[in-house]
């Protein structure tokens, strides 16, 4: 389907996109190098600037048919690179630790596609999205004025997963990623000379019942799957020797993989911290970031995306539970049928977020393949 000097030219593309990173609602330099790139192929039209450095690319048939979203992401990690590759990032503390690099590649191979072999029927919405890592991404295409255009019909998008065997197709219905937030919960009381500490009110016990009140929190038997709680942060007052604490912030990432022991996860870890805060008479402030609705799938379009992998002679796996990582694809899901399923990486690969992870460039004809696949069985 792709001669060789294409898949060279991916391979090419992938390797610069890796040199020059950038992070979640910074990404111009790589937004520009994938308008050029994209300009090549004869889009019916291009839109750029969508909820920041967001490109939605497309491309029309003549016969009216399904609009198809395929999604990939723009943005790297703030993470030094470690590996001694010949293409490794240029950019410091900056580098592709989740294979989005890969990711972009595969869509530009379709772009490839839809120029060589054009569109029957239908419409195919290439969309380059900005921060996704942080959970933003998605929301702001959403949002965006000049993202209403495109009456999308299936939305698709695809993820490398290192330690699985290299070219499996991954997918499941329900929930494919699990959701998430990063919660901030803020503790106020009153500072107080470190001689006179009773004059203040410092947070400290109740900060310290508190993080050990998650287990419990955890134990509840209404939960219908796995929550998870990780305590990222906390701390109390400031670094003084003379001064009694008066202000104490603990941060936690929330996660489960269904929507309902999600809403159950929160509401409980809200109402605990407001129970100690009372008893102790302290104020307590909520403040919410980087949140994820889990990302569900459509049973039909998953079966798309089978039929889509065994077409490609790929061997395709039913997954038994969720990604327990979290993905803004599933804002997309939300509002359009569809799917996100897992490419395997190769058994040996580092994880992802890694600092010697590295998207294996043998992958990108196979993404291309499903991705394809899709396209043509939907509008055949």
């Amino acid at each position: 389907m792709l001669e060789e000097n294409q898949i060279n030219q991916l391979i090419a593309l992938r390797r610069c996109l890796h040199k020059t990173p950038e992070l979640s609602e910074n990404e111009s330099k790589t937004s520009q190098q994938i308008i050029s790139f994209l300009k090549k192929f004869a889009p019916s039209s291009i839109d750029t600037q969508l909820g920041g450095y967001g490109i939605a690319a497309n491309w029309q048939g003549k016969e009216s048919g399904n609009t198809i979203l395929l999604r990939a992401e723009l943005d790297a990690l703030p993470i030094q690179e470690a590996n001694d590759l010949e293409y490794k990032s240029t950019i410091n503390g900056v580098s592709h630790k989740c294979g989005h690099d890969g990711h972009m590649a595969i869509l530009c191979g379709i772009a490839m596609l839809l120029h060589k072999y054009p569109l029957k029927k239908g419409k195919v919405v290439l969309l380059f999205q900005p921060a996704e890592e942080t959970g933003v991404g998605a929301r702001k295409i959403l949002e965006d004025p000049d993202w209403e255009t495109n009456k999308v019909d299936y939305a698709f998008a695809l993820h490398n997963l290192p330690k699985q065997k290299s070219g499996v197709i991954l997918c499941k219905k329900g929930t494919f990623c699990a959701a998430s937030t990063g919660l901030k919960i803020r503790l106020t009381g009153k500072t107080a000379h470190a001689s006179q500490p009773e004059t203040g009110l410092n947070p400290a016990i109740a900060t310290a019942q508190f993080i050990y009140s998650l287990n419990k929190v955890l134990e509840s038997n209404e939960y219908t799957d796995k929550t998870r709680i990780a305590l990222t942060h906390t701390q109390i007052g400031e670094k003084s020797f003379g001064v009694s604490a008066g202000e104490a912030e603990v941060w936690l990432t929330l996660r489960a993989h269904e929507r309902h022991d999600f809403d159950l996860l929160l509401k409980k870890v809200k109402e605990e911290a407001t129970a100690i805060a009372q008893k102790h008479e302290l104020g307590v402030h909520f403040s919410y970031h980087e949140h994820f609705e889990a990302t569900e799938n459509n049973v039909d379009a998953v079966e798309m995306v089978r039929e889509a992998a065994l077409k490609a002679q790929l061997e395709y796996g039913e997954m038994e539970a969720p990604n327990p990582w979290s993905e803004d694809f599933g804002l997309f899901l939300n509002e359009y049928k569809g799917a996100m399923f897992g490419l395997g990486s190769g058994l040996e690969t580092p994880d992802l977020h890694n600092p010697d992870y590295d998207f294996p460039d043998k992958l990108i004809e196979k993404g291309v393949h499903v991705f394809w696949n899709i396209i043509q069985g939907l509008n055949s």
